[in-house]
């Protein structure tokens, strides 16, 4: 296992895009009536975000490929510091969506060399144990970050959170600058065209089934997030108090992590995915139950997302190990691809759902159980049988 230090530094690294797209989450609906604009519109601020976090990550797997780990990570830290600033001052929606989408550029740095960091290092069963030890470091993420943003927002309004969220990031960045080496030597870096290796990593049968894991159970989590703010002031709540009604969901998913490190020496790696997909299927069953029954209560919306949070902990994290480890042999073109169909979709789908059906109870209830059966689908035996090696 690597030393604590470099575990600690990869988790804040993670991070980084999670603490930005979360901890406005509390102060949308406050920011809609400042800005002007329909309530709908803010859940897009998310969705333009993640979509520019996804794109952007196609191209920092090649460069750091190609040019070394730390000086690709340098130029997105600067990026994620000046978009988080310039949110902060924005003084209308169109400008805030600009600064937002610089900051995403920034960001997919974080999670792109985050992943690489590890898959540099460590094998596939021990890349998973280290994913066990940091996924619940960067889970705190989406509940501490409405938290601290929701309380931020009521004492100093909204621009604070990112102040904050420019501060979380100066303090990574000068982790990683100083305490992490060069994992990629000069010797092992790559001469092919840039983008050479996706052919082969999307060839990978278990690329392909992983990453699906990984995009239903991530959808599903942003589906939540743009959802559930709004349902909460339905209910009566203020932005302090819904900020911690996503904590649950955090301690659901460090369990679930914590969980799947024990079982990772006892269980096949495939069987672990499988049980975290089978809460993600059991939590959908509930919101639709709950949705028939006319049970809108904040108790009904938080359980059932709680055991959706068991599959983010356990299945997301070893889903992501898998893929970015596979027989594909290109970890850093893997990792922004995973990156890529993780945040893109997850965007693509909170933005359609939101625009297209807008807010509501059973928007969300229906759209979690869709998204459990591909979850479902990708555990399919078929799936399993083993692909002829492909040609490097």
């Amino acid at each position: 296992m690597p030393r604590l230090t470099f575990i600690l530094t990869v988790a804040m690294l993670s991070a980084f895009g999670l603490v930005a797209s979360d901890i406005y989450l509390p102060a949308m609906p406050g920011m809609a009536t400042e800005f002007g604009i329909a309530s709908w519109q803010m859940p897009q601020t998310v969705s333009f975000y993640l979509l520019a976090l996804a794109i952007a990550q196609l191209a920092y797997g090649p460069m750091s490929d190609r040019g070394g780990r730390k000086p690709v990570l340098l130029a997105g830290g600067v990026l994620y510091l000046l978009g988080s600033v310039g949110c902060a001052l924005s003084s209308s929606y169109m400008d805030f969506i600009a600064w937002r989408m610089v900051e995403a550029v920034g960001a997919a740095a974080g999670l792109v060399i985050g992943r690489a960091l590890i898959a540099d290092t460590c094998d596939k069963r021990t890349s998973a144990k280290v994913y066990a030890v940091i996924y619940p470091l960067v889970s705190l993420s989406p509940a501490l970050a409405p938290a601290i943003g929701g309380h931020l927002a009521v004492a100093f309004g909204w621009r604070a959170d990112f102040l904050f969220v420019a501060a979380f990031g100066a303090v990574a960045l000068l982790l990683a600058l100083f305490l992490i080496p060069e994992t990629l030597p000069v010797a092992a870096r790559s001469r092919n065209a840039p983008f050479a290796g996706f052919s082969r990593v999307l060839g990978d049968r278990s690329f392909c089934r992983y990453t699906l894991v990984v995009c239903s159970i991530y959808c599903a989590w942003f589906v939540y997030l743009t959802q559930s703010p709004f349902l909460f002031v339905q209910a009566g709540l203020s932005e302090a108090q819904s900020g911690w009604l996503y904590m649950p969901l955090t301690l659901g998913i460090i369990g679930a992590n914590l969980l799947a490190r024990r079982l990772l020496d006892r269980l096949p790696y495939d069987r672990i995915v499988a049980i975290g997909i089978t809460c993600f299927v059991l939590g959908a069953m509930a919101f639709l139950l709950a949705y028939a029954m006319g049970w809108h209560s904040v108790t009904a919306v938080v359980l059932p997302m709680c055991l959706v949070s068991l599959a983010n902990g356990s299945s997301l994290s070893l889903a992501i190990s898998g893929a970015i480890a596979s027989e594909h042999g290109h970890a850093a073109t893997a990792s922004g691809l995973v990156g890529f169909c993780q945040i893109g979709s997850a965007a693509v789908v909170a933005m359609g759902v939101s625009a297209v059906l807008g807010t509501g109870f059973g928007v969300l209830a229906g759209a979690v159980a869709v998204l459990s059966c591909l979850a479902l689908f990708a555990c399919m035996p078929s799936l399993y049988r083993k692909q002829p090696a492909q040609p490097g």
